[in-house]
């Protein structure tokens, strides 16, 4: 696996203030490249996010910029630089290592806690996105349904480039965990398409970027619809937050109990 020669180059000389590194664009939508082409295949638990967001970005970039200095091989660099930043973020990965302990996901790896799948237990996590490099709508970062990636080419052909072709190269037996209803839509796709096993999807967590709000503090039981601020956008989809979460939680346990009985 190697790191694409512009994009490499560009990355080396990168500072603070340097310039997107732009794949391409349509009308508002562009799509900037993240080193995220890393595919962990021995992975047990996969968590399928949106699209790397700002924050993924730059800590990327700084990570394999690191590492480029260093004289690491690109297979180095890429599987190092997903392990720093992927579901980085200040809100980010706090929200998804506390949803992930509250569901009790670890479980499915022997317990412990998520914040190890980004240290010494790195091997069991396979990070990816619906969209793998980082896209946006003018400057913000995307955040609509399957059926507007599939509808924009830009971000269709993504999809269809760097996200489903690697699924093959996943264990059959890893299990996949969606961040919203857009990843468990393309999730749903795949396993239409043969591309995995359905019964291994066990259903989405909240988002959990710091634009997400109190949703999180739904979907975990900490906080309830009628205690959410009348103007709290969350409202909306309040319902939905907390279907998804009991539905994980059901799956979770007949995947533990499948488990046990073998």
């Amino acid at each position: 696996m190697e790191i694409a020669a512009a994009f490499k180059n560009a990355i080396a000389k990168s500072g603070k203030d340097a310039a997107p590194l732009l794949i391409g664009s349509e009308g508002r939508y562009s799509l900037e490249y993240v080193p995220f082409e890393h595919v962990n295949t021995e992975a047990r638990l996969v968590i399928v996010g949106i699209t790397p967001g700002p924050n993924q970005r730059d800590d990327a970039y700084v990570e394999a910029k690191l590492l480029l200095r260093r004289g690491l091989t690109d297979e180095e660099i890429l599987s190092r630089t997903k392990k720093h930043a992927a579901f980085g973020g200040p809100a980010m990965r706090p929200n998804l290592e506390r949803m992930l302990d509250a569901m009790g996901v670890m479980d499915l790896v022997g317990g412990g806690r998520a914040a190890e799948l980004w240290a010494g237990r790195a091997d069991l996590l396979h990070a990816t996105s619906v969209v793998p490099h980082a896209a946006f709508v003018g400057r913000k970062p995307f955040a609509g349904s399957f059926e507007e990636i599939l509808r924009i080419e830009l971000l269709r052909c993504c999809f269809e480039r760097d996200f489903l072709p690697t699924l093959s190269g996943l264990a059959r037996d890893a299990h996949y965990i969606a961040l919203g209803p857009t990843p468990a839509a393309a999730l749903s796709f795949a396993a239409d398409k043969g591309l995995i096993d359905r019964s291994r999807i066990l259903g989405w967590l909240a988002h959990p970027s710091r634009q997400g709000g109190s949703q999180v503090s739904v979907y975990l039981g900490e906080k309830k619809i009628s205690e959410l601020d009348p103007k709290d956008p969350v409202r909306h989809r309040a319902a939905a937050l907390v279907a998804a979460a009991e539905d994980l939680r059901t799956r979770l346990e007949a995947s533990l109990d499948a488990r046990a009985v073998a």
